[in-house]
């Protein structure tokens, strides 16, 4: 901010006409924000507060952050028990189950007759499909009555 200046005499030498005296200028000071008592006491309240109200409020948002996480937890398990619900409500249909037990159990009708496809190695081709993500074990391969007759040959064999 320009500093401003007031002319010291008065009257008519002051005014800037010719003839008269020149005017000395005197600057103005601009005083800063002074420290009073008063906004010492306020200023310490409000450090104050800021303390007290530190840890009540940290609280409150690991609360709310903790209730957000149980939340979403609590909708993913809704969603499993509907999904194992409907699972459920497959295995009490009696066609489901025959299915099922034809595919993974190799079960057949009296009067049907069951063919093995092998592979061209002539090991028996497995008809239930494996999930990608499961771990197969050397030697143990197809169904569970394969995986039973290998397990007894393994033990037979042992010293």
């Amino acid at each position: 901010m320009p500093e401003i200046a007031r002319p010291r005499g008065r009257g008519p030498r002051g005014t800037g006409e010719p003839g008269s005296r020149p005017v000395r200028l005197r600057p103005i000071r601009i005083r800063g924000p002074q420290l009073t008592g008063r906004s010492m006491v306020i200023l310490a309240m409000g450090l104050f507060l800021a303390v007290v109200l530190a840890s009540p409020v940290q609280t409150y948002l690991n609360r709310r952050d903790s209730l957000a996480a149980t939340q979403r937890q609590q909708q993913q398990l809704a969603q499993h028990v509907s999904a194992l619900q409907q699972e459920s409500a497959q295995w009490n249909d009696p066609a489901f189950v025959e299915r099922e037990a034809r595919i993974r159990l190799q079960y057949v009708r009296p009067g049907d007759t069951l063919y093995t496809v092998l592979n061209p190695d002539g090991t028996p081709r497995s008809s239930v499909r494996q999930p990608a993500d499961s771990v197969a074990r050397p030697g143990h391969g197809g169904t569970w009555n394969a995986n039973l007759w290998t397990s007894v040959k393994d033990a037979d064999a042992a010293p």
